[in-house]
């Protein structure tokens, strides 16, 4: 029996090891994308903030496309405070205001 507790603790740990290389290769940026990168867009002050439709607060969805950013960068944004969200029940709202004022920050943030 201690044999089976050996062999399934070192399977464990080629797991481990395995996931540990696939979360490396994930988070690399390619080399490509990154040379493409300042290229696709111009500079952020040349771009002026999108003026929003008249509501009151927004979905995540409508963020997502109101933005053109991907999920995972919202919710970025949103875990390290920068976009205040608000929730209403099982729904998370973003008041138009703190979207506005976010999306004001841009320029400041690329230069």
């Amino acid at each position: 029996m201690r044999n089976r507790d050996a062999q399934v603790r070192e399977l464990f740990s080629h797991i481990r090891r395995f996931v540990d290389i696939l979360e490396d290769i994930a988070l690399r940026p390619l080399p490509q994308e990154v040379e493409q990168r300042p290229e696709a867009r111009p500079p952020a002050q040349d771009r002026p903030v999108p003026e929003l439709p008249q509501k009151l607060a927004y979905s995540i969805k409508e963020v997502l496309e109101l933005c053109a950013i991907s999920r995972a960068s919202l919710y970025v944004e949103i875990g390290k405070g920068r976009l205040r969200v608000v929730k209403r029940g099982h729904r998370s709202l973003i008041l138009a205001a703190d979207l506005q004022e976010w999306m004001s920050k841009w320029s400041a943030l690329r230069t």
